[in-house]
């Protein structure tokens, strides 16, 4: 009788290891809309440039006189259409913040990202 119960105590183990490790996967590293195009990379718009890494990094540099950039992290939901971008708080400039903004447009070439009101965040091209 105890050697049963040790086996079946065992088999539940080794079921409850799998899943709980099938449930720690994450369908958040999608970064490509339905039609399979990645918005990783990077994209320009008039003397703005954007960056977006595979590891979720996010780098935008003004390329103005003075200089500015800004780094965070950012993420994107194809299915919503949703971008997500953590800006951290960098000196002299300014302060962290968190920023939603709606992917319009996204294929091979352009981007097009809107505010949540609806305003043109930024007409990018791929570089």
């Amino acid at each position: 009788m105890k050697k049963t119960y040790r086996f079946f105590s065992t088999i539940l183990c080794i079921m409850l290891l799998i899943v709980g490790a099938t449930a720690c996967s994450s369908d958040d590293d999608d970064i490509s809309n339905s039609a399979g195009t990645s918005i990783v990379g990077k994209w320009r718009d008039g003397s703005k440039v954007m960056t977006l890494g595979t590891d979720g990094s996010y780098r935008s540099d003004l390329n103005d006189k003075y200089g500015q950039y800004r780094v965070g992290t950012y993420s994107y939901n194809p299915s919503n259409s949703l971008m997500t971008i953590n800006v951290k708080a960098v000196e002299g400039q300014n302060g962290a913040y968190q920023q939603t903004l709606i992917v319009q447009t996204l294929t091979s070439s352009t981007l097009v990202l809107l505010y949540a009101d609806g305003d043109v965040e930024g007409y990018y091209t791929r570089q």
